[in-house]
């Protein structure tokens, strides 16, 4: 597949919901992704971190995956908060509480989009050691499609500065 064609979510859950633990949680969405037209092509290990910005409260399990679909970034979007939805995620007002489910869309076909509702690549994506980790394990040679930094030097970036690291849980 082309990289200019590739989609990444970010998947995380750090509280348990009706249907199961977080660690859990990250593997079950899969079948929901699936079941909504979302082809999962490939998934990252398993990667635990401390909540961001904080570092309080239960610490997330996060994953990278790439899907295929020919849908619009917009349309994704609403399946991955539907898929939310499903798992019992509550809207608030408030940024960075725990979740039962968090679904993001990383990087999608190389879109560079600034909207109310989305932003493409995901803006916080060179903050966040538990989305690059993943990532990179499934992308190695991804590069950001807005500053043209591969990954590798993100990451080397973020782990000279980040106090909040994530760590593979799983193969």
């Amino acid at each position: 597949m082309n990289n200019n064609k590739k989609i990444f979510i970010g998947v995380g859950s750090n509280l348990r919901g009706h249907m199961s633990s977080p660690n859990k949680n990250i593997d079950l969405v899969l079948y929901y992704l699936n079941y909504s037209g979302l082809r999962v092509i490939r998934k990252s290990s398993i990667y635990k971190s401390k909540p961001m910005p904080s570092g309080l409260g239960p610490s997330y399990y996060n994953r990278v995956i790439q899907i295929e679909s020919t849908y619009s970034a917009f349309k994704i979007l609403s399946i991955l908060q539907n898929i939310e939805n499903i798992f019992g995620r509550k809207r608030t007002k408030y940024r960075n509480i725990p979740r039962i489910m968090d679904l993001d869309i990383i990087d999608c076909r190389k879109e560079l989009i600034n909207h109310r509702l989305l932003s493409l690549p995901h803006p916080k994506i060179n903050e966040r050691d538990f989305v690059l980790k993943p990532l990179c394990e499934i992308e190695p040679n991804w590069v950001h499609p807005r500053n043209n930094k591969n990954i590798k030097s993100l990451l080397v970036k973020i782990n000279r500065y980040s106090i909040n690291k994530a760590i593979k849980v799983n193969k």
